[in-house]
C-alpha cells in the first residue's frame, strides 16, 4: 500500500469518531484509542508524525502534519476511558506511550 501526503482536515476526518469535546473544554482522546488511531494514520499518509508528551503535567496526544509551507499541529489531552480511576494520572500510569512507539516501529518495517 503506498503512503499519501495528508492535510491536517483529512487527519481529524479520519479520526473523528475517537475525539471527545468536552463542554468548554480541549478536545480530548481517549487512551484506550490511541493504537486504533495509530493504525488508522501512520500505514495512511507518508507526512503525518504522532508524538507523545505531557502538557501541564498532562498526557497529551500531538497530531503533525508536514505541508510545503510548514507544519500544523493539532493536541489532544489523552483522558483515562475508565470514569472508575481518577482524574489525575501519575507518571508510572503513561504505559500506552510505550504502546505507541512499538505500534510506531511495527509499522515503520512497512
Amino acid at each position: 500500500m503506498t503512503k499519501k501526503k495528508a492535510t491536517m482536515s483529512q487527519v481529524l476526518a479520519d479520526i473523528k469518531p475517537y475525539i471527545t469535546k468536552k463542554f468548554m473544554a480541549a478536545p480530548c482522546i481517549k487512551e484506550q484509542d490511541i493504537q486504533a488511531i495509530c493504525q488508522i494514520l501512520l500505514p495512511r499518509y507518508e507526512n503525518v508524525q504522532l508524538i507523545q508528551g505531557l502538557t501541564n503535567n498532562k498526557p497529551d496526544f500531538r497530531i503533525q502534519v508536514k505541508g510545503l509551507f510548514g507544519t500544523e499541529e493539532k493536541r489532544f489531552e489523552v483522558v483515562c476511558g475508565n470514569k472508575k480511576s481518577p482524574a489525575t494520572k501519575k507518571k508510572s500510569d503513561l504505559g500506552w506511550i510505550d504502546r505507541l512507539e512499538e505500534i510506531d516501529a511495527a509499522l515503520d518495517d512497512f
